[in-house]
């Protein structure tokens, strides 16, 4: 995680020694551009040739997390059944074709842009869920057993949720009709939930 934080904060860091800030607020691939004003013509295109094939690695990353999150929520009965089904290597083949099904039908949307903007909204609010969630067990189940502690708690969480939070409000104020997707897909998340939970139950 450390080698993670410093890298990309060098990254950021050489990107701003570069660029000026309205080059970068204005840039879709700003490592292109700055590579291209380093070494001229050629610079772009090796970067942008790099980002794509780093982008497997991503999606691959993705498919995976969304494959299991979905074989998970059938096994809680929260879903259909089929998606509950593995091949004899432990691959659980209905749930990733599901959801690769589901990936390519957003992407043929043409919104990309779009998808990704609600996407961090609803991962943000995720973690920040996570986070509160932390204070609140430590204050109603103290002698819950923690085989893992939080370090620097409270100060910790604390930050990264008052983090989240600017995150959000900045969104709000920035990208609005991203922002209200989001919240109405929240919105729209909790009474299905209710009601397959009713249903399992």
């Amino acid at each position: 995680m450390a080698a993670t934080l410093v890298l990309y904060l060098l990254v950021n860091f050489a990107l701003l020694r570069v660029l000026s800030v309205s080059d970068l607020a204005a840039s879709s691939l700003p490592a292109a551009d700055a590579a291209q004003a380093i070494f001229g013509g050629a610079g772009g295109p090796i970067v942008t040739d790099l980002s794509l094939v780093s982008l497997l690695s991503v999606v691959n990353a993705v498919l995976m997390l969304a494959t299991r999150i979905l074989f998970a929520i059938a096994r809680d009965g929260l879903f259909a059944s089929f998606a509950t089904r593995v091949s004899p290597a432990g691959t659980p083949v209905p749930a990733m074709l599901l959801t690769t099904g589901a990936g390519m039908l957003l992407v043929l949307s043409g919104t990309f842009e779009q998808l990704i903007a609600i996407a961090s909204v609803l991962l943000v609010v995720v973690y920040s869920a996570g986070f509160l969630a932390l204070f609140v067990l430590r204050r109603r189940e103290p002698d819950l057993p923690r085989p893992f502690r939080v370090p620097g708690y409270p100060w910790v969480p604390l930050v990264a949720l008052l983090g989240s939070l600017v995150f959000l409000v900045g969104n709000v104020v920035s990208d609005a009709r991203s922002s209200a997707w989001a919240v109405g897909l929240l919105f729209l998340s909790f009474p299905a939930y209710r009601l397959l939970a009713a249903r399992v139950r």
